[in-house]
């Protein structure tokens, strides 16, 4: 069921629990999330990230085989362009069919950030396509911007930036980071910043830069009120170092096995985290679709092993 980030997260807020977001910029990516998320009947958020979108994960392509795939399962999939900054390549995402915009603004200063995301929504909301916004600054992880607390999201602003905006999921900054930790680190998250969040508003909150911030601190945040949880480098790394492993046993593998092996990779790391955010199961709060018989009970069928 291909369906926008609003109907998935105003249930998951409502009932306590997270979802996971996922990056995927491939077939395989895609289909192995999509089985993990049919097989635990769990609600699912696909990232396509703007420099992802642009560089590789083609929308006119990438759209139809996500939507494709989704419409073959019983549960809520989304699809979302994350971290949309530039208005060329959030239009263009909105143009081909992406059921939810990030729009992230969050290097601006609040009054400015409040100007950009309301053009966003005010573009999507018609269309019934949903907004998410950024409020705070999650940085990059490389630079230990992490541990930066001018970064961090002011409780203080939610409400304000919330009634200007209308954006239908707010990501904030607690403590996290993008991209890949130094050995070693893991990060401190700013629990009383999640709980003071979500006791100024009942719009679902997003936590980026999941990758690496470790199970339990995952499990901590969606108590704390964490509705949606970000996952890229993480899910990347683990489909590499899978196939990495599978090469150094046989370098022999045809390709066909190899992408097997990545989609199955996929699907194990994306149940991984759906269990980490409690979203098993949670298909069960929407509406069925037809169609459901065919397509992730034959994930692999017809694949070299």
């Amino acid at each position: 069921m291909y369906t926008d980030i609003k109907t998935i997260l105003d249930d998951a807020s409502k009932n306590n629990y997270g979802v996971l977001a996922a990056s995927a910029i491939n077939l395989e990516l895609a289909r192995g999330l999509i089985a993990a998320a049919d097989e635990l009947q769990a609600p699912l958020i696909i990232l396509m990230g703007q420099i992802q979108m642009t560089k590789h994960a083609r929308a006119d392509v990438m759209v139809p085989l996500i939507r494709t795939l989704a419409e073959e399962t019983n549960v809520p999939v989304a699809l979302i362009l994350d971290h949309g900054r530039d208005w060329d390549v959030i239009t263009h995402a909105f143009r081909n069919g992406f059921s939810s915009i990030m729009i992230d603004a969050s290097a601006y200063e609040m009054e400015e950030n409040i100007k950009r995301t309301q053009k966003i929504v005010e573009l999507c909301h018609p269309q019934g396509v949903a907004v998410e916004a950024e409020l705070g600054h999650v940085g990059q992880a490389s630079s230990g911007d992490q541990d930066l607390s001018e970064f961090y999201t002011k409780p203080e602003d939610v409400t304000e930036f919330l009634s200007h905006t209308h954006a239908d999921c707010l990501a904030i900054a607690c403590g996290t980071a993008h991209g890949q930790y130094p050995k070693g680190v893991i990060p401190q998250i700013r629990f009383d910043i999640i709980r003071a969040v979500k006791e100024v508003t009942d719009v679902p909150i997003a936590l980026h830069g999941g990758s690496g911030s470790g199970d339990e601190n995952i499990k901590r945040a969606v108590e704390a009120g964490i509705n949606k949880v970000n996952v890229c480098t993480e899910i990347f790394n683990y489909v590499r170092d899978d196939i990495r492993k599978a090469l150094d046993e046989n370098p022999d593998l045809d390709l066909l096995s190899l992408v097997s092996r990545a989609e199955r990779a996929a699907k194990e790391i994306g149940k991984h985290f759906i269990l980490l955010t409690g979203s098993q199961g949670k298909a069960a709060n929407f509406q069925k679709t037809s169609g459901f018989a065919h397509g992730f009970a034959e994930l692999n069928l017809g694949i070299g092993e």
